[in-house]
This record gives structure tokens, sequence and C-alpha cells, in this order.
């Protein structure tokens, strides 16, 4: 599997005041950069064999390999795609914003997402974000299977990455706003949206036609694919989770957890 490593944030607002490195992912945490958890947890999983990283150069490591950044999501994301040794079938993308990630999160992830579609999310539900990190503030979303926030990964056919862009970067730049969202793929998944009747099945149906593609969300049991550091609070949360292990882990790595 190859795993592409999305850091290219610049850091800006309230973030930037708290620390004023160029890149969210050079914010330390826990005594080290946010990215390196990140990178850490993905070199660390067994399913993953090669790794590449679109971010600052400040993040590379021997055996990684480094993409430039360019000045969209999405171009980030085409740009980490450049980066899988020729052949690849399946990749997994994650931000570089989830210092609380582990090795056994990813391989959770991994091992739950179907391979018979073109792109597979985790959606996180709300009683597990808030039970794991209480206080935290997310963007949720009203199903007929329960209340969710989306995840900061997902496992993508590489073939299928290109052919999204006209129409991704549509719903990338809305992604933080359910009802802008529903009303970008039309009136009646919005009223169901608003309803709290549409079902995964239907948005996932409704949402790959507009892409041209098969997608699947999975109903993923681990807060911290979903819970990223956007605000001071969240970096105040992740430096009380991360401060002690970032001491224990120090040039050992994550454990398997």
């Amino acid at each position: 599997m190859h795993a592409i490593v999305l850091a290219g944030q610049p850091n800006r607002g309230l973030l930037k005041t708290a620390y004023p490195t160029e890149y969210e992912a050079e914010i330390p945490v826990g005594g080290r950069r946010m990215g390196d958890w990140v990178l850490d947890a993905v070199a660390e999983a067994p399913s993953v064999s090669s790794i590449g990283l679109v971010g600052p150069s400040s993040l590379y490591r021997e055996g990684v390999a480094l993409a430039p950044m360019v000045g969209d999501m999405f171009g980030n994301i085409l740009q980490g795609l450049a980066t899988a040794p020729q052949g690849t079938d399946l990749v997994l993308f994650v931000t570089s914003d989830i210092p609380w990630i582990t090795p056994r999160i990813v391989e959770a992830f991994l091992g739950a997402a179907p391979r018979d579609v073109d792109v597979v999310y985790p959606v996180i539900p709300k009683a597990v974000a808030e039970s794991r990190f209480p206080g935290t503030k997310r963007t949720y979303v009203r199903l007929r299977e329960g209340i969710f926030t989306g995840g900061n990964l997902f496992l993508a056919r590489a073939e299928a990455v290109p052919r999204l862009k006209e129409r991704a970067e549509v719903l990338l730049a809305h992604r933080k706003s359910p009802l802008t969202l529903a009303r970008d793929v039309g009136i009646g998944l919005l009223i169901r949206l608003i309803a709290g009747r549409l079902s995964l099945a239907q948005a996932e149906s409704r949402v790959g036609g507009i892409l041209g593609i098969q997608g699947r969300a999975i109903i993923f049991p681990y807060a911290e694919a979903g819970v990223d550091v956007d605000k001071p609070e969240d970096l105040q949360l992740a430096e009380r989770e991360l401060g002690v292990a970032g001491d224990e882990a120090s040039g050992q790595g994550w454990e398997l957890r």
C-alpha cells in the first residue's frame, strides 16, 4: 500500500498566533512537529510499503518521496499521487493535522475498507468523537444511521483520482458546510438531510453519481481519524494528549496499540 501524507496547509489565523510556523504540520505538539506524528503512524503501519509527502521540506525523512506543494487541496492530492510507484492500484491519503492517529488505527481503516469501489471514506459517530475527546467541537451531519463527522483520511483507486478533479474541487471547498454541500448535490438530498432521513447509501449513490465514481462511506469507531487540529483549543488538547506520549515515543516510534 502506498500512503500519502498531505501536509501543505499554510498556518493561518489563531493557530499562527499560537505558533508562528509557516505550515500547520510544523506546529510542535508533545515536543515534536504535528506532521511527524502522522508520518510515524503511517510508516509503522504494517500494510504500508511506501510513503509520499506533500509538504514542506523540513518534514522530509529518508525513504519518503517528497512532492512539491501547489496552491489548492486537490492539486496537492494529485501531487501526492505522482509519488506512487508505477502500477500502484490503491492509495491511502492522510492529512497531517490528526497527530493522535496510530499505526493500529491506520490498519483498522485499511482492514475495514472494501476494495471493490473507487473511494472509501470514514465517518465517525458523534458519540464516539465526544467520548474520546470531550468538549471538542466538530462539524456534524445527521443521517438516518446517526450523527457523524467526517474523517481525515481516505482510500482511493489511483486511476480514479485524476478524473475527480473538476467536480471534487467544488465539494472539497464546501466540505465543512453540510448545507452548502447538500445544495451542491440536489434539493431532494437537502430536504432529506434536514429531516435526518438521508441514509449513508443514498449519500454514497448521489455523490458518487456526481463525481462519476463508486464511493463507500464506512462507520469508523476511532475518533482520532476525524478530530483534527484547526483551532488553538484543539492544539491544547493535542498537547495534553501527546505531551507524555511524545517523551516516551521520542526516537522509538509509536506503540501498536
